[in-house]
């Protein structure tokens, strides 16, 4: 197990405690009182979204920024959802660093899969957009899954133009006997899906997707967003918010301008 250094340690610590706070003060009073801790008094909460915490930790280059991440995993989980299994949809900048991520979080002997070991044991379950089916509704809540992505695979105006906003009905399980008042939030069918998935007709318009983007709202997933700092844009916020997040986490090695830096060295 690779031993955290002291301001990684700080970094963690800090987080959670804000998470923590979060659910029982206003998301902005939460952060600014973790500011407090840092003498930084200056600086502003941006809310993107209503009540959902959103911040970012600012590391150095070679900081262990990724390495964190997989421990924020747990840690946020825990301070936001009081979950001992959540769901994670970790973000890539790009279609190399998801790669490498994916490997390095399915691989036993690395830091990164240890990290999430450390919580959860052996009860970790990773994968990318393509292996979802391997998930079933039974893992949910179980085990802690991480999904890797990149941002791009779900940044988009028209969702109808995206795979993961796509109808499948290999996802279907994961629908089944859902309250009017859950699904009624879910993003519906509509005549622009009938375009692009010839085996929709007229009288699927209206039905709940059986989307990957659905399925993630559905289970409030903790977000960790790696160097999304180019990304912080109205449509990069909208695509947050159709996932239903519990908590965005951004951690970056470069400065940063603009609010929410919750912690940086």
């Amino acid at each position: 197990m690779l031993e955290l250094k002291q301001y990684q340690k700080n970094a963690l610590s800090v987080l959670t405690q804000f998470l923590q706070a979060c659910r029982s003060v206003p998301v902005a009073d939460a952060f600014h009182a973790m500011l407090a801790t840092q003498n930084r008094t200056n600086e502003r909460y941006h809310t993107v979204f209503d009540e959902v915490p959103c911040v970012c930790l600012r590391i150095p280059t070679g900081g262990g920024k990724t390495l964190l991440a997989a421990h924020g995993v747990a840690l946020a989980g825990k301070a936001v959802l009081d979950s001992d299994a959540p769901l994670a949809l970790w973000l890539t900048p790009s279609d190399t660093i998801r790669s490498q991520t994916l490997e390095a979080l399915s691989n036993a002997r690395h830091p990164y899969r240890q990290a999430l070991a450390q919580y959860f044991g052996d009860r970790v379950q990773v994968c990318d957009l393509e292996s979802l089916q391997t998930i079933s509704p039974h893992d949910v809540g179980k085990a802690c899954i991480v999904v890797v992505a990149t941002i791009q695979s779900f940044n988009v105006s028209d969702t109808a133009k995206r795979n993961v906003y796509s109808f499948f009905e290999e996802l279907a399980p994961h629908f089944d006997n859902l309250p009017a008042n859950i699904s009624a939030g879910l993003e519906k069918v509509t005549e622009a899906d009938l375009q692009n998935q010839p085996y929709l007709t007229a009288k699927d318009i209206g039905r709940t997707k059986y989307s990957v983007a659905n399925w993630l709202h559905l289970h409030h997933p903790v977000v960790i967003v790696d160097e999304a700092h180019n990304n912080r844009t109205d449509r990069f916020f909208k695509t947050l918010g159709r996932l239903n997040p519990s908590c965005v986490v951004e951690l970056t090695a470069t400065p940063v301008a603009g609010n929410n830096v919750l912690y940086h060295v």
